[in-house]
């Protein structure tokens, strides 16, 4: 029985390489791409999961879509199956991925606290900003429309380069190495590893999200968001809530639509929304509160114990990919044990460093 069986989309029938052989070809001229070229030598090598992903793509399928059409026989394997078997090996690293990846965006939410990706072709990028230090008052005044009279100026506010700030991308990821008895597993056991795997990386590419939230990106203060207090000090109450809320949108513009705290703090953050009397009674009756107060609250211990940052996740923060989530094999040479690992070259950049604000518990708002 072929590879893969023949698909049916959109009405027409569409031919699905019948072997190894014929994958690994079409993997080969995959990375002759423009925006594989620089690695093709290292993706090839490592039977990577984006050559994958590549060929089907260029069929007009995804790969989950291919997965249906794949002969049921190659996942009651065991693992040995596809690391000798010349007619498996180049699928092992996206049937691999597939299980780490589930367990990845599962376990990890940085995709809810970003505005978007921004793809790099290489490790290093320049930064482009907005001239925007004047306070939303002035800007709102400035830029609003308004009646201009005739050859008169029209107000605008200036995107530059910033050349004395550049981003920089680096690799991340993890691997699981098999010995050669470890091999004799089914491919349906070694699936529980390898989403245990893919929790670990979801939750460390979370709190690398969170990280560039709380002490931004650049070196320094630069892009660190704005710290207000409380009128309590070592409480929130419903009324900080609300005042935070309106301070960002009164001050900055932004309107938060996440607050990120961490166990201890959400108890005392949750305790003003049940409680017997809140402080916006009918607000909370008609519906009238702020989204953000309303939603549940994102829990991270990287926030600081007795602090709440406020985000405008369609602001605050963009991810530069130069490799996405993608997955090899790899024999080390040396202690003759073969493994699979998952890496991506990403980093978090702040976006708009006014669209956060920190709360602090432990200071007094006057």
């Amino acid at each position: 029985m072929a590879l893969f069986k023949k698909v049916r989309k959109n009405g027409i029938d569409v031919e699905l390489p019948a072997s190894g052989l014929e994958l690994r070809k079409e993997m080969e001229k995959a990375a002759q791409k423009e925006e594989f070229k620089n690695r093709s030598g290292e993706l090839l090598q490592g039977n990577s999961s984006v050559l994958v992903r590549s060929v089907f793509s260029d069929l007009g399928l995804t790969w989950e879509e291919a997965k249906r059409a794949l002969n049921p026989t190659v996942l009651q394997n065991e693992v040995r199956e596809l690391f000798v078997n010349t007619n498996l090996k180049p699928l092992f690293p996206i049937i691999t991925e597939d299980y780490i990846r589930g367990g990845y965006e599962k376990a990890g939410h940085a995709s809810e606290l970003i505005a978007g990706t921004v793809p790099i072709d290489q490790q290093t990028s320049e930064f482009y900003y907005w001239d925007d230090d004047k306070k939303e008052e002035q800007k709102a005044k400035e830029l609003g429309l308004k009646t201009i009279a005739q050859g008169a100026p029209i107000p605008t506010l200036t995107i530059k380069l910033n050349d004395k700030k550049t981003i920089r991308v680096y690799k991340r990821g993890a691997g699981i190495e098999l010995t050669d008895e470890a091999k004799s597993m089914t491919i349906d056991m070694l699936a529980l590893f390898l989403k245990r795997q893919g929790a670990y990386l979801g939750r460390a590419d979370e709190a690398l999200a969170i990280d560039r939230l709380v002490n931004g990106y650049f070196a320094g203060d630069w892009d660190k968001p704005a710290e207000i207090g409380v009128k309590s000090t070592g409480n929130i109450t419903l009324s900080d809530m609300w005042y935070a809320t309106q301070y960002m949108e009164q001050e900055t513009g932004f309107t938060p639509k996440r607050a990120i705290m961490n166990l201890a703090t959400s108890e005392k953050w949750v305790s003003n929304v049940v409680g017997n009397v809140p402080v916006f009674l009918e607000q909370l009756k008609n519906g009238t509160l702020p989204n953000v107060i309303n939603s549940q609250p994102f829990i991270s211990n990287k926030i600081p114990d007795g602090k709440v940052l406020f985000v405008d996740t369609d602001y605050a923060l963009q991810e530069y990919v130069y490799k996405a989530f993608s997955t090899e094999n790899e024999r080390n040479v040396k202690t003759q044990v073969e493994g699979t690992y998952s890496t991506k070259t990403s980093d978090y950049v702040t976006f708009e460093k006014s669209a956060r604000l920190l709360v602090d518990l432990s200071k007094s708002r006057t």
